[in-house]
């Protein structure tokens, strides 16, 4: 072990220093919090700014720790313990891995006792990390997990075809059982809690799990103090891969530069990277959580995308940055991937990455915090200068654009024709119309942008199996009378 060099590298997630021993509670709830988490290292005779400072009998020292670890911390833990000799002086090193189960101070038991390790402190757990932490020792997810009071009917069949129409042929029991999306609970077929996420009716989605859902915002200035736009998703996290680009869309900047007389659009934020952290957040969220959403925040300097759920037990971000996957949700992530919605898992990381470089965009920051973590993507260098009024080389926004496109008989007549997925030409024939560019930009980038219509493979808008169908929202405008005034 190089003292040294840890020393220069300062706290972490997996780094504690600590002076001395005079607050061992401290030191147990450091070896506890490492030990659920991603595991870690505890210096001691290392102060605050990483200089050595060294202890005083370290045998004895050694002595107090061991006992300590073995009399208070629940179940028994036994980290790997050194005396190091550095500068001249002795510093102690307490190397903890991850373990597999929910570890805790004995003497206030797994309620108040069990603590995590979030960015470079120790944080009391709450009831839904802790189960969490005993799931990992189960080799169980929740989303696998038998839905609680709701049955197989309570999973919309007519969603669960459209949705698969273009992937599959059909989508018989057999199918949702591999998925995840049903399991057999004493003798009958139940949705699992994946399933209802997914693909649960509305208002079961709802009773169940009120806060599976997305938020998105525009906010004025670079605080939240002020909404400029707002959007909750009702229609499933599904839903969200179509809604939320469109939402963006509206509301960030889009630059023109001109290089051999050919005008390139750019973009405010890479698109590629955004939606690659979007689904990764919507597959990796933890929605056992109570009160806490998936966000998409935009301000005038930045855009975050944020899912309650901090890394997994067991990972860090830095191992994340390398490559390393470990699936939250399994159920969640395997339909995604049926969906043709996300790639090698692992590889997530480098494509942000790849896609904010190719494009000249500053490279994001991840961070954990409280219960959440966070991705945070900064502006292309030549959007920063734009101004953010309406109108001003803006994508189409709640003021301008969409805001102008009249819903009428000609629209409603397209969103009937796309109760089921239907191809650009059909669409166009069907209209009886001849010039492809007027009629997307007429027609179909309208609804797109108003999510009155969504894309049936969103990850690849040009693909030649590209089709349209009408969303939850479409429907709800064609139940309202027309008249045309």
């Amino acid at each position: 072990m190089d003292i040294g060099q840890l020393c220069t590298l300062g706290e972490s997630k997996t780094l504690e220093y600590k002076r001395n021993t005079d607050s061992l509670v401290s030191i147990l709830k450091s070896i506890i919090a490492f030990a659920n988490t991603a595991g870690g290292t505890v210096l001691i005779g290392i102060d605050d700014d990483g200089s050595v400072v060294g202890v005083d009998e370290p045998g004895k020292i050694q002595e107090q720790l061991a006992n300590s670890i073995a009399n208070r911390i629940k179940p028994q833990l036994v980290p790997d313990m050194h005396a190091f000799f550095h500068e001249e002086k002795t510093v102690i090193a307490i190397q903890v891995e991850t373990l597999h189960g929910a570890y805790y101070l004995g003497d206030r038991g797994e309620e108040k006792g069990v603590y995590v390790r979030i960015g470079n402190s120790n944080h009391l757990a709450g009831i839904e990390m802790i189960r969490e932490l005993h799931r990992s020792v189960e080799i169980d997810s929740f989303d696998r997990q038998c839905c609680f009071n709701s049955t197989e009917q309570d999973l919309d069949k007519i969603r669960i075809s459209e949705v698969f129409s273009s992937h599959t042929e059909s989508i018989e029991k057999e199918k949702l059982y591999n998925l995840g999306i049903i399991i057999k609970s004493k003798k009958q077929w139940v949705a699992t809690n994946g399933g209802i996420i997914l693909f649960g009716f509305p208002e079961v989605r709802q009773r169940q799990f009120p806060y599976a859902e997305v938020r998105c915002a525009r906010f004025s200035g670079k605080t939240r103090a002020e909404f400029l736009d707002r959007l909750s998703l009702t229609g499933g996290i599904l839903s969200a891969v179509d809604e939320v680009p469109n939402f963006i869309r509206r509301n960030t900047k889009m630059a023109g530069k001109f290089g051999s007389m050919v005008r390139k659009d750019i973009a405010e934020y890479p698109t590629e990277g955004i939606r690659e952290a979007l689904v990764n957040a919507l597959v990796h969220a933890n929605y056992e959580i109570s009160g806490s959403r998936v966000f998409i925040g935009i301000y005038d300097d930045r855009l975050e995308i944020q899912n309650p759920g901090v890394m997994l037990p067991g990972m860090s971000i830095e191992q994340f940055k390398e490559g390393v996957s470990r699936i939250r949700n399994p159920v969640i992530a395997r339909v995604f991937s049926a969906l043709g919605l996300v790639e090698e898992w692992g590889s997530g990381y480098k494509r942000i990455v790849a896609s904010c470089q190719k494009g000249g965009y500053p490279l994001p920051k991840w961070e954990e915090f409280g219960t959440a973590l966070r991705v945070t993507f900064y502006p292309h260098p030549d959007t920063v200068q734009l101004s953010h009024k309406s109108g001003t080389q803006l994508a189409p926004s709640p003021a301008s654009g969409c805001g102008e496109f009249k819903v009428d008989a000609e629209a409603r007549r397209i969103l009937r024709f796309c109760r089921h997925p239907k191809a650009f030409h059909l669409i166009k024939a069907h209209m009886g119309w001849h010039d492809r560019t007027k009629f997307r930009r007429r027609f179909i980038r309208p609804l797109l942008d108003l999510n009155l219509i969504r894309e049936t493979i969103p990850c690849k808008p040009t693909s030649s199996k590209q089709q349209y169908i009408i969303t939850d929202k479409g429907r709800a405008v064609l139940r309202v009378p027309y008249h045309d005034n």
